[in-house]
């Protein structure tokens, strides 16, 4: 899927889905992409891109009328290790996206604003009630502290000031993130995945590069002020996920009890593990665009798994 060219813009492409965007957005765009970046970062890794240090804190706006942004992609989000310091990111992240809203708001030509969140905005979700792009708001786990971020440019788009759109990506499956601290190195630890909670909990399903697909076809072929929901496979129930890695990799399933997991984990990530997020789309013609990959769980699994045991 190539793109016309654009003056691209990405905040935290270097994340688990920010290095996949940033990787797709550089093989399928004739255009130039800029990276704000933290200094701490291997630069010899982004020295094909514009690479500015900072965050969005101290950005100096000038490097906006040097690289007027058509599109801005944003993945970044503090982060924090408890309720306080969580809290804090929060407050803290209301505060620079605030500043980072009224910078774009004002520049001759305000960007495309595609902001990368998650699915756990959504909450608890029944079976039968998946959350589609118009549905409420009702974040849970980590969603309840980074949701604040996204206030100021749900504003600005009510607003009318910014062209604001929301990506929300389910469970991201590839090689790294989630999938390998929670079940592929307890696999290697111990021979056994473990499935968390009851395992009843539905999963909406992407894989990585997938995501990095949809994210830029929101960007290419959203409407103004659309949002769109980030999985490509339907449901999928934890149990029947850790059966079928199971059988790919000959290995047993271990039930984890959700007090073990907050043992384990604290209760916010085991509010993550065990939350039934069911998604669908109202979009399903930007999906086909985008020319999806990987389609059921078997398929997705057997790739990443390929890619851990050659990496």
């Amino acid at each position: 899927m190539k793109a016309s060219s654009r003056n691209i813009w990405v905040f935290g492409g270097t994340g688990f889905i920010g290095k996949a965007l940033v990787k797709h957005l550089s093989e399928n765009t004739a255009g130039q992409l800029n990276l704000l970046v933290h200094k701490r970062l291997p630069f010899r890794q982004l020295e094909n891109f514009n690479t500015i240090v900072g965050n969005l804190s101290d950005f100096d706006p000038s490097w906006f009328d040097r690289y007027p942004p058509d599109v801005v992609f944003h993945l970044a989000r503090p982060a924090g290790s408890n309720r306080l310091t969580r809290s804090l990111a929060a407050y803290r992240g209301e505060r620079a996206n605030r500043r980072m809203v009224n910078i774009l708001s004002a520049l001759p030509k305000p960007p495309v604003v595609i902001y990368v969140s998650g699915s756990l905005v959504y909450g608890e979700r029944p079976e039968n009630d998946p959350a589609t792009e118009n549905s409420p708001l009702a974040p849970e786990a980590f969603a309840r502290y980074y949701v604040r971020n996204e206030i100021p440019w749900r504003e600005a788009r009510e607003s009318g000031t910014l062209d604001v759109r929301f990506a929300r990506p389910g469970w991201v499956t590839g090689p790294g993130s989630w999938f390998r601290h929670f079940f592929w190195e307890p696999l290697q630890q111990t021979g056994r995945i473990p499935c968390y909670g009851t395992g009843e909990q539905l999963m909406s399903l992407i894989h990585l590069d997938d995501a990095a697909k949809l994210i830029n076809g929101l960007s290419l072929f959203g409407e103004k002020s659309q949002d769109m929901n980030i999985f490509a496979i339907p449901a999928i129930r934890q149990l029947d996920f850790c059966n079928i890695f199971a059988r790919q990799t000959n290995a047993s399933v271990m039930h984890v009890n959700e007090k073990n997991v907050r043992r384990q984990y604290g209760s916010t990530t085991a509010k993550a593990l065990t939350t039934s997020v069911t998604m669908q789309t109202l979009h399903h013609e930007l999906m086909q665009k985008t020319g999806i990959n990987y389609k059921n769980t078997e398929d997705l699994l057997a790739h990443v798994i390929r890619f851990f045991e050659h990496e």
